[in-house]
């Protein structure tokens, strides 16, 4: 998050990718840690604007949609709830 913050800071334009499972290499349940790792990159302290990740993974992308809709990003909650209506949600329904 460091590095995500103070690139930044010196540079605001600048728009920083990552691979999210990267940070998660051979770590035990690897997608809880890839699922915190987003959100906290996500948001405004640290600021990361686009993550390589798995698309299919329904449970994280339920993840950055609702980080989304929290951080004030998606108007109404537009993008969350049709996503959910899709099925690009995870596991957790309620």
């Amino acid at each position: 998050m460091a590095v995500i913050r103070e690139i930044k800071k010196q540079s605001p334009t600048i728009h920083v990718t990552g691979a999210i499972s990267n940070i998660s290499f051979n770590l035990p349940a690897r997608k809880s840690v890839n699922m915190g790792f987003t959100v906290m990159a996500m948001t405004m302290t640290a600021g990361l604007d686009n993550g390589i990740l798995d698309p299919t993974d329904r449970d994280l992308m339920g993840i950055i949609y609702a980080t989304e809709a929290l951080m004030g990003e998606d108007d109404y909650c537009v993008e969350y709830i049709r996503s959910y209506r899709q099925g690009i949600h995870g596991s957790v329904k309620k």
